[in-house]
């Protein structure tokens, strides 16, 4: 939001967060709003964005949506349900192709072949446990958030303010 304070205290827009927490508490409304709040643009991804059944497209999509955010940053890149793309890659034994998005996802999220600058990174999940660990480390997801549903006041402030122009 402020890239001038960003430069002088010498951080960049790299790295993420990760959001977890029950289903149905905001994890993707609040990815929408850091993209508002940010005046970014915002890139949603789901399984159905990268998984193809032929070798090495899904790797290819990854990239491709990746080379997108990066032309139009700063961009939030929000991705949905991590934990069924980032997932442990021990758990993957048996499954290489798997493996393979894992691995092309960490490359992106390093910019091994060109610079993230620009780029945040949100993930939201259910299960944090089974995102493989390298995608937690430094200027990849080194933040993590539990994101818990509305207590019962916080409803009702919702509620009203979502009923407020209407009889």
């Amino acid at each position: 939001k402020n890239p001038e304070l960003r430069k002088a205290y010498w951080k960049s827009l790299r790295g993420g967060l990760l959001l977890y927490g029950p289903p149905g508490c905001g994890k993707t409304f609040i990815a929408r709003a850091t993209a508002g709040e940010m005046k970014a643009k915002f890139m949603g991804i789901g399984l159905s964005d990268v998984l193809d059944m032929w070798m090495g497209e899904s790797e290819r999509h990854l990239h491709e949506l990746f080379e997108t955010a990066r032309r139009n940053s700063p961009c939030v890149l929000f991705f949905d349900e991590l934990d069924a793309l980032g997932q442990k890659r021990t758990n993957l034994r048996m499954h290489g192709p798997m493996r393979n998005v894992v691995n092309q996802l960490l490359a992106e999220m390093d910019g091994a072949n060109s610079t993230n600058e620009g780029i945040f990174l949100l993930g939201a999940t259910n299960h944090p446990w089974d995102v493989d660990s390298a995608m937690l480390r430094p200027g990849r997801f080194d933040r993590i958030l539990l994101v818990l549903p509305p207590d019962l006041e916080a409803r009702i402030a919702i509620l009203r303010y979502h009923l407020q122009d209407r009889p």
